[in-house]
């Protein structure tokens, strides 16, 4: 549980903070926005790009990629140990990814009401 709190302080704070102009990942914010034409894309209807969203500008996609993947190399063993069943298994990992994108929402709403 503590290994969803801090995925999901990380990754608001990065997608969020770090990637402002100025802060250490704004200029890597812009290449990216630039390469992926988020403005040709919002002016034709569409919205972020999927690969933009996760990489950086979404922190619910970023903190579910970073638990999943987290998830995924930490706990490894148990999908191939077979001590638990594949559907416990997936059941965990799925459980584990949306508990940190819900953390996550909560991060974000509690930012904008009482720091932004």
């Amino acid at each position: 549980m503590i290994a969803t709190i801090f995925i999901a302080i990380t990754a608001f704070v990065y997608s969020n903070i770090l990637t402002q102009p100025g802060e250490i990942f704004g200029n890597l914010y812009k290449k990216l926005d630039e390469f992926f034409n988020t403005d040709k894309r919002s002016c034709t209807g569409l919205g972020l790009h999927p690969i933009f969203k996760m990489i950086m500008a979404c922190e619910k996609c970023v903190s579910g990629q970073l638990a999943f993947w987290f998830f995924m190399a930490h706990y490894y063993n148990g999908y191939l140990s077979g001590t638990h069943s594949f559907i416990y298994n997936a059941f965990t990992h799925i459980g584990f990814t949306c508990t940190t994108i819900f953390i996550t929402t909560i991060i974000k709403s509690l930012h904008e009401k009482y720091i932004n």
